[in-house]
């Protein structure tokens, strides 16, 4: 926790920039290691990194904030070893950054009660519920305006009307081993972060 507390801050000072990659909209995204539920580890596991003479750091470019449920998570590039559901919330490859007009950032996270359960109280989650994701010196405040659950088979279909930025959050869902749940946001607003109209 000081550690993931430490790293937001340096976030905040540094905003780190990251190369926009350009891609199509998508009805279907792959969850390779699809999030579940049950995920319970008393302490973190030491894991293996398979690369030489490279250290592996965790460097957030963003964060994601839910007041509603209490979680506030930093977000690491597509292609960091930490963008995984197993070290933290995942933005999928499919996903767009923020900034992208009418793109869709999806993030997947664990749900359950292990210490890497991100989205574990998504579920106390409503329609009009609110979310902000801050990147790159901005604030973007989204809102929840459709919930639904998709079977768990790998892949999860996204309804989201395409003229509008938007945010996907995908976990597993609560007391089920066969479903996920799907929280779809759209942006209402844009903020320069430190401008008081947050």
């Amino acid at each position: 926790n000081v550690f993931d507390e430490v790293e937001l801050l340096k976030y905040r000072e540094n905003n780190a920039s990251v190369t926009e990659e350009q891609e199509s909209p998508l009805e279907e995204v792959t969850v390779d290691n699809p999030p579940v539920e049950e995920l319970e580890e008393e302490e973190p596991k030491k894991e293996e990194v398979k690369e030489t003479n490279k250290k592996v750091t965790k460097e957030y470019i963003g964060y994601l904030e839910i007041s509603k449920v209490n979680l506030k998570q930093g977000l690491v590039s597509k292609n960091s070893y930490y963008n995984h559901v197993n070290r933290n919330i995942q933005i999928l490859n499919e996903s767009d950054y923020p900034d992208k007009e009418n793109g869709n950032v999806i993030l997947a996270a664990h749900s359950g009660s292990g210490y890497l359960s991100f989205f574990k109280n998504l579920y106390q989650l409503s329609t009009g519920d609110t979310a902000k994701i801050y990147y790159k010196n901005n604030i973007y405040n989204y809102e929840i305006v459709n919930i639904y659950n998709v079977p768990k088979v790998g892949t999860v279909a996204i309804n989201r009307d395409y003229s509008k930025s938007c945010l996907t959050l995908i976990t597993c869902t609560k007391n089920s081993k066969t479903e996920q749940t799907v929280y779809i946001l759209e942006l209402t607003s844009v903020v320069k972060e430190g401008d008081g109209n947050v």
